[in-house]
C-alpha cells in the first residue's frame, strides 16, 4: 500500500464563490496565448506528408533534436489535495475551496488514487518506480497561481528510465520507434485565465486550481514532427487504455509542449533549444515542429544562428508560424523546496504489484498479438489505436470470426459509419456475436457480401440478430443451381446483342450479364455458383 495517503473521509467544501471572477487588472496582450483551448484541427495526410518532405529537403546537412513535456490532467473524482469535484465546462469558480484557492491556514491532504494512476503509468512506459518519494514547491508567480507555488516533484520523481514502444504508420514510412522516458511525477495544475476580446484585463477561473497532473518528460530522442506527433498518440494511447485519463488536447487533458534544436549532422552537442507551446492537435504538434526545424536550419545556412535565442515560442495555427512568447535569459529558479505539509509518498512491493497485475493489455502488446495474427500493419496500427475498437474487434474473434475477415469489416463499413455519424463504436447497436455471425453467414453460403452489407446498416442502427433480419428480409442467398441456371439463360436471351459481342472478344462484358442476373435475383445469388454456370454458359457450354 501507499503508506501516507490517509484519505478515507470526504469532507463537505467548506467554501465556494458562487460563480464570481477573480479579475487581474493588466496591461494589453499580445493576440496570442499559451492557454487557449480551441478545437482540434485536422489537416489531410497527404498535406502533412507534403511538409514532412519539404522539411527534410531544406534540413540536408543537420539534425533535429527533439524532447516532449507532456501533462495528462487524472480524471480522478476529487482534486489532488482537496475535495473539490472538477468537471470540465462547470461554471467558472464554481468548483473550489480554501485550499485550492491557497487561503492561509489551510492544509494539502493527498488524494490516494493521484499516486495509484502514477504507479500505473509509470509501469506502463517501463520506469522503475521509487519506493519513496516526495512533494516540493515550486514557486513562481502567475495570475492563476493562488498559492504562489506549485506542489510537485523535483529531484525525486514518482517514476523514472522508462521508454515507450511505437510503430510509425506506413504513409508515414513506417517502421518501429523506442523513445525514452526521462521521469513521470506528480502535481497540481494551475487555473485558467480568461482574457477579455480588448485584452486589457484578464478574468481568473480557479476551478482547474489542483486538479491532479501528471508529466512526462520524454528523452531528446525524437527527429521529426512525425515521430513527435506520434510519440503523443501513443502517450494518449496509454493514458485511454489505463483509464487514468480522457486525454483529450480540445479539453486541455492533455497538453505538450515540444523543445527543439537543430545541428549539423555528426556534432554531438545540442543545438539551442525553444519551447513550442499552444498546440491542440497531434497533427499541429507535427507541422510546428517542422516549421521551426525549417527556421532554424535556414538561420544556420545563412551564418545567423546567434539568433536561435532560447525562448518560449507559440503556434499560431491560421498562419502556421511559430511566434515569440517569451525570452529566456537562462534557466528559471524556481527555488525548489521539499513540501512541509505532505509526508514522502513511501510504497512497497506488494502496493506496486497488485498494481502491475490489474492492468490491461497495453497498445503494443495488442498490436504485437496482433501482427503474429498475421494482420497488416495498417490493420495493427489501427485496431489497437482505440481501446473500444480494440476490445470489439477481440470479442468478435472470441465468437469464432476469422481475424482478417473481421478486421476488414471494422476498418471498412463500420468505421465508415461511425465517421459519418460521429460515432464511436460503443455506442452502435451491432454487438460483436452478430458481426461474427454474419462473417459466418457469409462463409457459409447462407448470404452473400452485398446482402450482408445491408444487413450490416440495420444491426448498427437498430440492432437485433442477423438470423432475424435474413428472415424477416427474406435475404437468404439463393444458392440452387437449377435456379441460378435458369436466369442465366433468361439474361443471355434477353441480351442477344451483348452475347454476340461477348464472344467476339470483349470479355469486359461477363461483369454486365453477372449485373443482370444479380438484378434479377435482387442480390441474392451465390456469387460464386453464378461465377461459374455463368462463365460455362457463356463459352457456349
Amino acid at each position: 500500500m501507499a503508506l501516507p495517503l490517509l484519505r478515507g473521509i470526504t469532507t463537505p467544501t467548506l467554501f465556494r464563490s458562487n460563480g464570481m471572477f477573480c479579475t487581474t487588472e493588466r496591461p494589453p496582450l499580445a493576440h496570442f496565448t499559451a492557454r487557449t483551448e480551441s478545437v482540434q484541427t485536422t489537416v489531410p495526410k497527404a498535406a502533412q506528408q507534403a511538409t514532412k518532405e519539404a522539411t527534410e529537403q531544406n534540413s540536408q546537412g543537420f539534425e533535429a533534436v527533439i524532447g516532449i513535456e507532456t501533462h495528462v490532467q487524472l480524471s480522478t473524482i476529487t482534486k489532488a489535495f482537496c475535495s473539490c469535484p472538477y468537471n470540465y465546462g462547470s461554471q467558472p469558480n464554481s468548483t473550489v475551496c480554501p485550499t485550492c484557492m491557497g487561503h492561509p491556514g489551510t492544509l494539502p491532504v493527498l488524494n490516494a488514487e493521484v499516486v495509484e494512476c502514477a504507479v500505473k503509468l509509470g509501469l506502463a512506459l517501463n520506469c522503475d518506480i521509487s519506493m519513496a518519494s516526495k512533494f516540493d514547491r515550486k514557486q513562481y508567480f502567475y495570475p492563476d497561481l493562488p498559492k504562489g507555488y506549485q506542489i510537485s516533484q523535483f529531484d525525486i520523481p514518482i517514476a523514472e528510465k522508462g521508454y515507450v514502444d511505437l510503430d510509425i504508420p506506413l504513409e508515414f514510412g513506417g517502421g518501429h520507434r523506442r523513445f525514452g522516458i526521462t521521469r513521470v511525477h506528480m502535481e497540481e495544475d494551475a487555473g485558467k485565465l480568461l482574457h477579455s476580446e480588448s485584452g486589457s484585463y484578464s478574468q481568473v477561473d480557479l476551478n482547474r486550481a489542483g486538479v491532479p497532473l501528471l508529466e512526462i518528460v520524454s528523452e531528446p530522442d525524437m527527429r521529426t514532427g512525425i515521430e513527435a506527433a506520434e510519440y503523443g498518440a501513443e502517450i494518449q494511447r496509454v493514458v485511454r487504455y489505463l483509464g487514468v485519463g480522457n486525454g483529450n488536447m480540445q479539453e486541455g487533458s492533455l497538453r505538450c509542449d515540444v523543445n527543439v534544436s537543430v545541428r549539423p549532422i555528426g556534432q554531438s552537442e545540442f543545438g539551442t533549444k525553444v519551447e513550442i507551446k499552444n498546440m491542440n492537435s497531434f497533427s499541429a504538434i507535427s507541422r510546428a515542429i517542422d516549421y521551426e526545424i525549417s527556421r532554424q536550419v535556414l538561420l544556420h545556412k545563412e551564418s545567423q544562428a546567434d539568433q536561435i535565442v532560447q525562448e518560449t515560442l507559440l503556434w499560431d495555427e491560421s498562419s502556421q508560424k511559430t511566434f515569440t512568447m517569451r525570452k529566456k535569459e537562462g534557466l528559471a529558479d524556481y527555488r525548489y523546496f521539499p513540501e512541509p505539509d505532505l509526508p514522502e509518498v513511501i510504497l512497497t512491493t506488494e502496493y506496486i504489484d497488485e498494481i502491475r497485475s490489474s492492468m490491461p493489455e497495453l497498445p503494443e502488446a495488442k498490436r504485437r498479438r496482433y501482427e503474429n495474427m498475421g494482420l497488416s500493419m495498417q490493420d495493427v496500427i489501427f485496431l489497437a489505436n482505440d481501446d473500444n475498437v480494440a476490445q470489439f474487434f477481440d470479442s468478435t474473434l472470441e465468437h469464432g470470426a476469422d481475424a482478417k475477415l473481421a478486421a476488414n469489416w471494422i476498418m471498412g463499413d463500420i468505421a465508415a459509419y461511425l465517421k459519418d455519424e460521429k460515432l464511436c463504436i460503443d455506442e452502435i447497436k451491432l454487438i460483436p456475436l452478430e458481426l461474427s455471425e454474419m462473417i459466418a453467414s457469409i462463409k457459409n453460403g447462407i448470404i452473400s457480401g452485398k446482402i450482408a452489407k445491408e444487413i450490416l446498416v440495420e444491426l448498427i442502427a437498430i440492432g437485433g440478430t442477423v438470423k432475424s433480419v435474413i428472415e424477416e428480409k427474406d435475404l437468404v442467398q439463393i444458392a440452387d443451381p437449377a435456379a441460378i441456371e435458369a436466369m442465366v439463360d433468361q439474361v443471355l436471351a434477353d441480351n442477344p446483342k451483348q452475347l454476340e459481342q461477348y464472344r467476339a472478344g470483349k470479355t469486359k462484358l461477363q461483369g454486365f450479364f453477372a449485373g443482370q442476373v444479380m438484378k434479377a435475383s435482387k442480390g441474392k445469388a451465390s456469387p460464386v455458383l453464378l461465377n461459374k454456370i455463368l462463365g460455362e454458359k457463356l463459352k457456349g457450354n
